[in-house]
């Protein structure tokens, strides 16, 4: 009967365990493009307010990416911005889980919310500024130092879009 409890316990101690931080996010910040698009990404960095690298991302300070890009469509401007969230659990399963922003971060206007506009034809390096501060509501819900999944789709008015999906450690406090 012990027997039979040690087994039962560690194969749900096995089934139901999480890697705490995926995909190395423990020690790199992973992206990856998450639409079809007319801009090619080549490499996307966070940075601090001085330019200096910054890993894990602090969501409670603007954090500055640094993407490298080619636009091959029109020079965009007055576009659009959604940011959606991610965290990475177990309980229901060990994938990322989307966090409810309730349209605080949908449609916003993307000029006035850490995009560079306009945002001209050819390559170019960009920073991108993402400031959370401004969303306590939504980072006070937020633990420290866990795995976050964030998706930043820009849209312009003729239906285009840019969609970057970053997955990183981040702080809160």
């Amino acid at each position: 009967m012990i027997r039979a409890a040690v087994l039962i316990s560690a194969f749900f101690a096995v089934g139901f365990c999480c890697d705490a931080f995926p995909n190395g996010t423990d020690t790199t910040l992973n992206w990856f493009p998450s639409c079809t698009s007319k801009i090619t990404v080549y490499s996307v960095f966070a940075t601090d307010g001085n330019g200096n690298a910054e890993y894990p991302i602090h969501l409670s300070a603007p954090l500055y990416a640094q993407v490298n890009l080619t636009n091959n469509g029109n020079v965009y401007d007055q576009m659009k911005l959604t940011t959606n969230l991610w965290n990475w659990g177990g309980f229901s399963g060990c994938e990322w889980h989307s966090l409810p922003t309730l349209g605080l971060l949908s449609n916003l206007d993307a000029c006035t919310n850490g995009i560079p506009c306009p945002i001209p034809q050819g390559n170019q390096q960009l920073t991108i500024t993402m400031d959370f501060s401004k969303f306590g509501d939504i980072i006070s819900l937020l633990q420290d130092d866990k795995p976050y999944q964030i998706q930043q789709v820009i849209t312009a008015p003729n239906g285009d879009t840019l969609c970057i999906t970053v997955q990183a450690r981040a702080r809160i406090k």
